[in-house]
């Protein structure tokens, strides 16, 4: 059991440290992971700094959505 275990950690971290198409999933996850967190500190800070312009944008975008 102990082989079977150690050879699927090797596996997994082979898969996630895969180099051939010049990018590991890792390093993807990790940009994924960063965008969205400056993305949610952007909209914050929109937020607190300009909050009528933040209603109107998110009043425009309901409007969108809504049938």
């Amino acid at each position: 059991m102990k082989k079977m275990t150690a050879k699927m950690k090797g596996k997994v971290y082979e898969y996630l440290t895969n180099k051939r198409n010049g990018e590991g999933y890792l390093d993807v996850l990790i940009k994924i992971l960063i965008t969205v967190i400056l993305g949610a500190a952007l909209l914050g800070l929109l937020k607190i700094a300009i909050p009528e312009l933040f209603g109107d944008i998110v009043n425009k975008i309901k409007s969108v959505f809504i049938i």
